[in-house]
């Protein structure tokens, strides 16, 4: 078995092909070229899968976070299935484009004082469909996902016993970081060089490795970098009210092959930096010519890329309409039994088919019978029948007059009560300022505000004891950031009894 692992990067697309022997991995390849056009990453990695000389297998590609929107919620639950529903409506406040123009997926970062933390990306449609339309019959994706959730999941998996780390990816144009703790990613970010260290680079690309052209430059792009990252973090443990911090830093990316920058990056910030060879830790054979082609910390994302294939978990933007179609039989063997198999089905079918056409024929003299029968009894003037079901119903219909329209809830007291027994079981206690509130004849929709998620837990409970409700849900509770008070925002379904 193979996999190839895709890291398209801010400036170069790099990719690495494993296989799977048993219990060993070995690297089979490894390159690295330019990206003409960023909006358009299908034809280099077309060129890099010839350089690579890649046939067949497991294929994943990474995206980077300038290409993701990242955005981290607080949900009061964590069942996957439920995250999954109601995640397009808690982004759709916060994203700029309309979000059924994005497909999206999460991770659960653990839990925090106000629920279940999760760590939701989006990516636009007609950006991964154009990558996708690109790479048909070169590398069809098996998956599609972050490249730095791929690194950092897999670097937590490395190392258990010391669970809450940065991993900061440096390239040559912008940086990336991603926060675990616990062994789970929390926060991920994409830090922008500032514009005097684009538009004259202390940092040269050379054959084999980034050199540093300009030193004191190169010091102030990291100290500024360091800068940023104190902010991110300062800032998503003053949100989400975090209080794990890291303990160390793994630097990984171009930047990371020299001395300098790890040097650099743990003077200002005060932490250990690690830079681990992913070959050596993985145990990862590899020919001396395949090893020649290694880049070092440039490649770490693309072999982790490849290593998640053999595992194949995680998030994975081919979904929904962009599964991949996969063929129903892969060998000519497998062919030829569903063709026996499936002559046998249709033969029975056939036989199965004509009984029960018989029976079914009979069936309907009989009940023909019957109903033309039940009709000249009830009228008995008629002397012609041709079809007793529609000329009975015709008959009825002009019989009984127009029909009345039904009264909504059967009564307007009933509406009342409903009201008043909703009203009076909510405590006084209980800070609530209702939003919308809308009834039809099986559902009340309740939206509103409280001030802590235990309040919309106590109106579910309380609401629930009434003997006027079937079921009572909490659809949707979030913090309403916009509100300096930290108001939660619910919305409860309430299914009612059967009349």
């Amino acid at each position: 078995m193979q996999a190839l692992g895709i890291d398209i990067g801010d400036s170069h697309i790099t990719g690495v092909v494993l296989a799977q022997r048993g219990r060993h991995l070995e690297m089979r390849g490894c390159g690295t070229l330019p990206l003409a056009d960023r909006a358009e990453p299908a034809e280099t990695i077309r060129l890099l899968c010839e350089q690579l000389d890649w046939r067949e297998g497991v294929c994943v590609c990474g995206l980077p976070l300038s290409l993701l929107s990242v955005r981290n919620l607080t949900l009061p639950f964590q069942d996957a299935g439920k995250i999954a529903q109601v995640l397009p409506f808690e982004l759709e406040e916060q994203l700029l484009v309309p979000v059924e123009t994005l497909i999206t997926d999460f991770s659960l970062a653990g839990k925090n004082g106000a629920g279940t933390a999760v760590v939701a990306f989006s990516l636009e449609k007609s950006w991964l469909r154009a990558l996708l339309d690109g790479l048909q019959g070169v590398a069809d994706p098996d998956m599609v996902t972050p490249a730095m959730a791929s690194l950092a999941v897999h670097l937590a998996r490395q190392d258990k016993n010391r669970s809450n780390f940065l991993v900061v990816h440096v390239n040559l144009y912008a940086g990336s970081l991603a926060l675990v703790l616990d062994g789970k990613p929390a926060l991920f970010r994409r830090l922008a060089y500032p514009e005097e260290m684009i538009l004259r680079p202390p940092f040269r690309r050379g054959h084999d490795q980034v050199e540093i052209v300009d030193p004191e430059a190169a010091a102030e792009c990291v100290r500024l970098l360091c800068r940023s990252i104190e902010r991110s973090l300062d800032y998503f443990r003053m949100e989400y009210r975090e209080e794990g911090r890291p303990e160390r830093i793994v630097l990984t990316g171009p930047l990371a092959q020299g001395t300098f920058i790890a040097d650099a990056v743990e003077a200002d910030l005060g932490l250990p930096v690690e830079r681990i060879d992913l070959l050596a830790a993985n145990a990862l054979a590899c020919s001396e010519e395949v090893r020649g082609q290694w880049r070092g910390h440039a490649c770490d994302r693309a072999l982790a890329l490849a290593l998640q294939g053999f595992r194949r978990t995680g998030i994975n933007f081919r979904k929904e309409a962009f599964a991949r179609k996969r063929p129903l039989f892969s060998s000519r063997k497998q062919l030829l039994a569903a063709v026996a198999a499936g002559a046998v089905l249709v033969l029975g079918l056939l036989g199965f088919l004509g009984y029960d056409y018989r029976r079914l024929q009979q069936r309907d003299a009989a009940t023909y019978g019957q109903m033309v029968a039940l009709y000249k009894e009830t009228f008995p003037e008629v002397t012609r029948v041709q079809d007793p079901m529609a000329e009975m119903r015709a008959r009825l219909q002009s019989a009984q007059g127009p029909a009345s329209p039904a009264l909504f809830l059967h009564g307007e007291q009933r509406v009342l009560g409903l009201l008043a027994d909703i009203s009076a079981r909510i405590p006084e206690t209980v800070t609530l300022r209702v939003n919308r509130l809308s009834i039809d004849r099986d559902v009340v929709m309740l939206r509103g505000t409280t001030d802590t998620f235990n309040a919309v837990q106590t109106i579910k409970s309380t609401l629930a004891a009434s003997p006027r409700f079937k079921s009572v849900q909490i659809v949707s509770a979030t913090a309403d950031k916009e509100r300096k008070t930290g108001a939660v925002r619910f919305e409860i379904q309430l299914q009612l009894q059967g009349l």
